[in-house]
């Protein structure tokens, strides 16, 4: 549940939602770009109700932090009480994971799926015309499963392979 939810995925999202990033003071022009681009994503995704690992949407580290940055503000100025901070913060949060919604990371519950299922899993990174790319095969019994994602950024690009590549499998084992 910790992992699921506090995350910095959850967070940019929680942020994008709270408009929160129109107040993020910065000399990066890119980094504006960047925000206002994954924010106009974001807003026009169909994950807009929803937390966790579905998002396909790479959000900008500098997001997660501003609730980090704002949660740390309000433990120094409340005399280090973390009541006051969870009281202060959980009305933004909302609510973000329960125990009915919890989804595993989807590289967490293929792994462990492998492992359990005895599968042979394998996986491999790189480069391509500037953009991260992440393969992952799965041989399960007679049958095999590949994907290769690409994305801004190798973590993303992982997250993405495997999510299919689950997705092939889960498809497969259910039939």
């Amino acid at each position: 549940m910790r992992s699921a939810s506090v995350n910095n995925e959850c967070y940019a999202q929680v942020v994008a939602k709270a408009n929160l990033h129109k107040h993020i003071l910065h000399a990066s022009h890119d980094l504006h770009k960047h925000i206002s681009r994954t924010v106009n994503e974001f807003e026009h995704s169909s994950l807009q109700s929803t937390f966790g690992w579905d998002s396909d949407i790479s959000f900008p580290k500098v997001l997660g932090d501003v609730i980090e940055s704002l949660a740390g503000a309000i433990f120094v100025d409340s005399g280090y009480n973390k009541e006051v901070v969870f009281a202060s913060i959980k009305p933004l949060l909302g609510v973000m994971i329960t125990p009915e919604t919890v989804k595993l990371h989807p590289v967490r519950e293929l792994t462990e799926l492998c492992h359990k299922a005895q599968f042979e899993l394998s996986k491999g990174k790189g480069f391509e015309n500037g953009e991260a790319c992440f393969t992952v095969e799965v041989k399960a019994k007679e049958m095999s499963f590949a994907h290769t994602a690409k994305a801004s950024d190798k973590k993303m690009a992982k997250k993405l392979a495997y999510k299919e590549v689950l997705s092939l499998l889960k498809k497969s084992l259910d039939s």
